[in-house]
């Protein structure tokens, strides 16, 4: 006779990798800030520099390459420890396709969280980030072997045709 799992919200199966879940929070907390610290410094280089030529369309545009790199280079970096996952939005689909456990789910929201006021909250997690949300459950939790390289696929089949 084979021994039975606990159910699935039972304290014991959802504490039994407490520890991993932790060291995986502190890392994403890291992550977290590293992003940040890098994105933001692409931020106040190019406003540092509108304070003297005014603002362009240049400033605009190295803003968000500075995020989308940061994005990238910490991706990447801690992509294999916890996913680099870097935000509530995303941990919390994550966890309603069942790719996050709960314990997991918690600790991540409470090391991704950064200081901002309700209004400004509600802007940013609910209309910015839908789209960042559908990007990652359709390029990264939908496996399919394209999965790695779909959006480069996609833009060489648009600019060939």
């Amino acid at each position: 006779m084979s021994e039975s799992k606990p159910p699935y919200w039972s304290s014991q199966r959802l504490f039994q990798s407490f520890s991993i879940d932790a060291k995986a929070a502190g890392i994403e907390f890291v992550g977290t800030t590293f992003f940040f610290l890098l994105g933001l410094g692409g931020i106040q280089a190019a406003t540092g520099e509108s304070l003297q030529s005014g603002s362009t369309i240049e400033q605009t545009l190295y803003i968000a390459t500075s995020m989308g790199f940061s994005l990238l280079v910490t991706a990447w970096l801690f992509y294999r420890v916890t996913g680099g996952l870097f935000n509530p939005n995303i941990t919390l689909a994550l966890f309603l396709v069942g790719v996050v456990s709960p314990v997991r789910f918690v600790l991540f929201c409470i090391a991704q969280m950064q200081g901002i006021n309700s209004a400004q909250g509600v802007f940013i997690e609910m209309f910015i980030t839908a789209a960042l949300v559908i990007a990652v459950l359709m390029l990264a939790a939908e496996k399919h072997s394209a999965t790695p390289f779909a959006p480069v696929k996609s833009f060489h089949l648009f600019v060939v045709e």
